[in-house]
């Protein structure tokens, strides 16, 4: 036993001989190395892990490192590989663990103007710092601007960080964090650095009260609203707020603080308001001389519009699925549609379309001049880089700004048009939006949804995010203060009670949009039905995939396999079954929608449909001009279901959506895992059973059973998960997850 110790001891320091000092290998890029280091994260940030010695620090990437933790010092032997600027091993030879648990390296305290290459792959401490633009809850996979004295830094959060869904902090920190860089530029040792926080332990404050929850509005009225937020102490219960965005003639309001089993809950009422008033706010609490701020808010009151919404498809629709009201599908006359709603206009029109073309459509532009004749004030945004020709047609007395065009600076790709906002009649006002653009292929061809919501308070909230835009807020346009993609900030109010229902309302790239729809797809308990052009962010492809996870009936369509990510194509064919994940190979056109609808044949479970302009992809998250709009409604959701139904089953697709979950005291299926049998018990007869490997291939088949009972036999299945389906006799259907061991 000694000599087999003494050996193992000699092979160990023979390696430990054999390696090199991290800062002594960074220039060797293409050759493999052997260094060793103290590891500084785990799975927080994926399947990267940084670690660094006395000398430098480095990455390494690869599936070998799941199981390597913080505080392991590790020793590597791997391929020096310059990814995106950012020095990493790729691939890992062989990675050895010499011993866990250790103390981490003490970060380096530098200034911004000190983050970049040498030290690059190492813990460092950002102290005295703020976020620009503090808003709401951080998103996953999401780059954030922060300040320290007058310089500007970045970091960014990793969508599998523990940090995704907490309160951005928005006072004073000091920042620690893993300095990493990603930059598409050759050879680049001065931008695209940034800092990468593990958890909300980085984020290191010394006051005595923080926030601990976002501030929520509820209780939405014609007159007023509540604000309600946590802190992580007693501490007070205090808002100022306005009619503007400047403080100076603010009101000042006080309330007492909830204690509730060690939370302690903040609630504020604003009351006296007018009806479609729009308020900034700005929570606070106070402990001992500090004092908690949340960011300053925009909210705003219901309207005393009828709050009406009308939906149009220039795609077949199957009227079958309708629960109530029937979708409208309307061919090729989506355009004239909307220039019934230019023709109905009284004072203003604010436009904002991303391309604009009258050929082979009804002439909107002429439209819009029409208007401008009989005094309606017409204010147009376009984007600079279309060849909008519709915008040279329109009067020279109707003024356009067009959104710069700037390389890799995003696209105006908004869709929205906004109808007598501030009319002193509340039924008149309109806003459009959805997916259109006005072009012969994008009205005729292409698949494509419009709708328009009469609520005052709604096109109020599209205004402000015209006007940003706009530059000013006056009938001509101020090129100087117009703010486009990033400079724009987080300032329209976000939900509205609009004919009793909630509305969200989301403009990128300000607003996190990309976490709101991923918000709004963790909620789907029964069915999640998403019509979406493309798909490049994996993180909604993780969503989709969660919910498949958790029994929710997913169908998905995309327009071209080809316009997706690679990793979400694999992702999400190897997590829904067959049938479920398709493209639009058959149908006509372009599916040019942005659509996801949420338990729409469960009326109990918040219907709802998500769309807009916004391309389920970086770009419209983190550069473009758009909108969203998250509708609960379940005579809405159903609308879109009826086109969805339609389009999903022309290309193919295995469209099946539980109409009903059964209650676990009606139906057991037990034990579940297990190796050998599966009991099948039901209170109501069933007629069927099958079952599905996760690929989608039917492996078990029973029909014609007639039975409250069945012994399933699975010992002839491989270890793993599998789909079984229990068909009824009632026509309903539920899916099961199970496990054979």
């Amino acid at each position: 036993m000694k000599t087999i110790v003494t050996f193992f001891a000699l092979l160990i320091s023979v390696s430990l001989f054999s390696q090199e000092k991290i800062a002594d290998v960074r220039d060797r890029v293409g050759q493999q190395v052997t260094v060793s280091g103290i590891v500084t994260n785990g799975d927080e940030l994926g399947s990267i892990r940084y670690f660094q010695d006395e000398t430098a620090g480095l990455a390494a990437y690869g599936t070998s490192l799941a199981d390597i933790k913080r505080g392991d010092s590790i020793m590597i032997t791997g391929t020096l590989k310059d990814y995106r600027n950012l020095l990493e091993l790729d691939p890992i030879e062989s990675v050895t663990v010499i011993s866990s648990g250790n103390e981490l390296p003490a970060p380096l305290t530098l200034t911004i103007d000190e983050i970049g290459e040498d030290n690059e792959g190492q813990l460092v401490q950002i102290n005295n710092v703020t976020f620009v633009n503090a808003n709401g809850t951080f998103a996953g996979s999401q780059n954030y601007d922060f300040t320290s004295g007058e310089l500007t830094g970045e970091l960014r959060i990793n969508a599998n960080s523990s940090i995704v869904g907490e309160v951005i902090p928005t006072g004073g920190f000091n920042l620690i964090a893993i300095c990493s860089q990603f930059s598409y530029n050759t050879n680049d040792n001065q931008t695209g650095y940034q800092l990468l926080p593990r958890d909300m332990d980085d984020f290191v404050s010394n006051a005595s009260v923080t926030l601990t929850s976002p501030v929520q509005i509820d209780e939405i009225t014609t007159t007023g609203f509540s604000l309600i937020w946590e802190t992580n102490v007693d501490a007070t219960s205090e808002v100022r707020f306005g009619l503007s965005p400047e403080m100076s003639d603010w009101e000042y309001s006080k309330s007492e603080t909830e204690i509730t089993e060690n939370t302690f809950s903040h609630k504020i009422n604003i009351s006296n308001l007018a009806p479609a008033t729009i308020v900034y706010a700005q929570t606070f609490s106070v402990l001992e001389g500090d004092t908690a701020f949340s960011s300053v808010s925009a909210c705003a009151t219901q309207s005393n519009s009828t709050g009406k919404i009308n939906v149009y498809f220039n795609t077949e629709v199957d009227q079958s699925e309708s629960t109530g009201p029937v979708a409208k599908y309307i061919g090729t006359a989506m355009e004239d549609t909307l220039i019934a709603y230019i023709n109905r206009a009284e004072e203003t029109i604010d436009f904002c379309i991303y391309n604009i073309n009258n050929y082979g459509i009804s002439n909107v532009s002429d439209a819009l001049n029409a208007a401008a004749d009989r005094g309606v004030e017409i204010r147009f945004i376009t984007c600079g880089s279309t060849n909008h020709y519709g915008v040279s047609e329109l009067n020279s007395g109707i003024p356009v700004i067009e959104r710069p065009e700037v390389q890799d600076g995003g696209l105006m790709h908004n869709k929205f048009a906004i109808f007598d906002a501030n009319s002193a009649d509340a039924t008149k006002p309109w806003v459009w939006s959805g997916s259109a653009n006005l072009t012969s292929n994008q009205i005729n061809t292409d698949a494509n949804n419009i709708l328009f919501i009469q609520d005052q308070t709604l096109a109020k909230a599209y205004q402000i995010e015209f006007e940003e835009m706009w530059g000013s807020t006056t009938n001509q346009p101020n090129t100087a203060n117009a703010k486009f993609g990033a400079d724009k900030t987080d300032n329209t109010p976000h939900e509205f009670i609009i004919n009793g229902n909630r509305i969200e309302s989301y403009f990128s790239p300000s607003d996190n949009t990309n976490q709101k729809i991923i918000d709004a797809i963790n909620t789907a308990n029964n069915d999640l039905s998403v019509e979406t052009m493309l798909i490049t962010r994996t993180d909604l492809a993780l969503a989709i995939s969660d919910a498949f996870d958790r029994n929710v009936e997913v169908n998905v369509i995309t327009n071209f396999e080809n316009d997706n990510l690679e990793s979400v194509n694999n992702m999400l064919a190897a997590n829904l079954l067959q049938g479920k994940y398709i493209f639009d190979d058959i149908s006509s056109g372009v599916l040019h929608s942005k659509l996801a609808i949420i338990d729409s044949k469960d009326i109990t479970s918040d219907p709802q449909i998500i769309t807009g302009s916004h391309n389920w992809s970086n770009s419209a998250n983190e550069r473009n001009d758009e909108n969203t709009l998250i509708i609960h409604d379940a005579d809405i959701a159903n609308i879109y279901f009826q086109q969805f139904a339609f389009r999903f089953s022309e290309n193919g697709g295995n469209l099946f959506v539980k109409a009903e979950s059964i209650e676990m005291t009606d139906l057991q299926v037990y034990p579940n895992p297990a190796s050998e049998k599966i009991n099948i018990s039901s209170a109501k007869e069933f007629v069927g059973i099958e079952v599905y490997t996760l690929t989608g291939e039917k492996i078990i088949q029973n029909t014609n059973m007639n039975s409250t009972h069945k012994e399933l036999n699975i010992s002839n299945l491989l270890p793993g998960i599998y789909i079984l389906k229990i068909n009824l006799k009632t026509g309903e259907q539920n899916t099961y997850k199970i496990i054979k061991h």
